[in-house]
């Protein structure tokens, strides 16, 4: 992705884009315009890989807008989201079996699309609070357009998984632009509260458990392993995260090492590098296994080393540990996965 401006330290991916820009198309705004005078250009053939500045997809929704006189363009935008160019992660979310299954995995949510997407579940008597915490601070128009996109989409998604309209029971927003409101009613078909303590919206709790018709677990198995090579390969997947997979290549030793080890490797202390993975939606463990299967994934491939090798080189007591990890992992046994074709 190309823009005009400096880089801001806030990236998101660009497949939020072609949302945008089905919006704009379908209300008549000339997009075209809008992304030439903010110097953005597209890559269709790189846009899973490619990101955006925040500030400057902030700035094309902004145009749009104005451009169209609506009032709330954001749940235009989230209503138009589609996972165009997330096959595989549409497919892990709407094979999920209950709505518990699919709200509680919203982590590649955050990884492949947008580090602000912090979904927060919270159950309390009969009602369960979808409550969305970025840790940045946005300015109050920016935050409302991004939290109606993400509530629109929850919305639309859960209607999908449902098979049916099922209304939230309230959503609650934090800015207090009282002439959306009855926008907003009517959108959700819900109440609506302004001036909120948090964003969040709010349904039954009744639905959390009832079987979803398009439920199908194994689908759901294959498609969270490639989600899970997309995450490890995610330019959003940056940062320290980056920075552990590099030194674990070069030092494997430290793949088993405790945490204040791999912590003096990285010259911090074991506090500051779990605090900063916590603040990345890290585990170390988790982190560990998915560099684990990427760089296993490529000696396999490579076919350099033999399988036991592999297995000594990534910190396996042996080799019959690797391949029940590997196995979990991918589906596949090494040697299945090493005679696979390449795609």
């Amino acid at each position: 992705m190309k823009t005009g401006s400096h880089m801001s330290d806030l990236k998101t991916s660009a497949i939020v884009l072609p949302g945008i820009i089905n919006t704009a198309l379908k209300l008549g705004v000339n997009i075209q315009d809008i992304l030439r005078q903010l110097g953005i250009s597209i890559d269709l053939d790189h846009i899973t890989q490619s990101t955006i500045d925040l500030k400057h997809v902030h700035a094309i929704v902004m145009a749009v807008e104005k451009a169209a006189g609506h009032p709330a363009i954001g749940l235009l935008n989230g209503e138009n989201f589609d996972f165009e160019y997330m096959p595989h992660l549409k497919a892990f979310l709407m094979s999920s079996s209950t709505m518990r299954e699919a709200f509680e995995n919203t982590r590649p949510l955050q990884k492949l699309i947008s580090p602000l997407l912090i979904l927060k579940l919270e159950e309390t008597g009969n009602e369960v609070i979808i409550k969305l915490q970025p840790e940045r601070t946005l300015s109050e128009e920016d935050e409302r357009h991004y939290t109606e996109m993400v509530f629109s989409c929850i919305k639309t998604l859960t209607n999908r998984l449902m098979k049916k309209t099922v209304p939230p029971k309230a959503v609650h927003f934090r800015h207090g632009r009282s002439e959306i409101t009855l926008l907003y009613t009517d959108f959700f078909g819900s109440a609506i509260v302004l001036n909120a303590p948090g964003n969040a919206i709010i349904y039954d709790r009744t639905i959390m458990e009832i079987p979803l018709p398009g439920g199908f677990p194994e689908i759901r198995r294959q498609a969270g392993n490639i989600v899970n090579q997309q995450i490890a390969d995610s330019p959003l997947h940056g940062g320290l995260a980056e920075e552990i997979k590099r030194l674990l290549a070069k030092q494997c030793d430290l793949f088993n090492a405790p945490v204040a080890q791999l912590a003096r490797s990285l010259n911090m202390s074991a506090r500051t590098l779990q605090r900063r993975l916590a603040e990345n939606g890290y585990g170390l463990s988790e982190l560990r296994d998915q560099i684990r299967f990427q760089l296993s994934a490529q000696a396999l491939k490579s076919k350099r080393l033999n399988i036991e090798e592999i297995s000594e080189k990534l910190g396996f007591s042996d080799r019959h540990s690797f391949t029940r990890a590997f196995k979990r992992w991918s589906g596949l046994p090494p040697s299945a996965y090493r005679k696979k074709p390449s795609p």
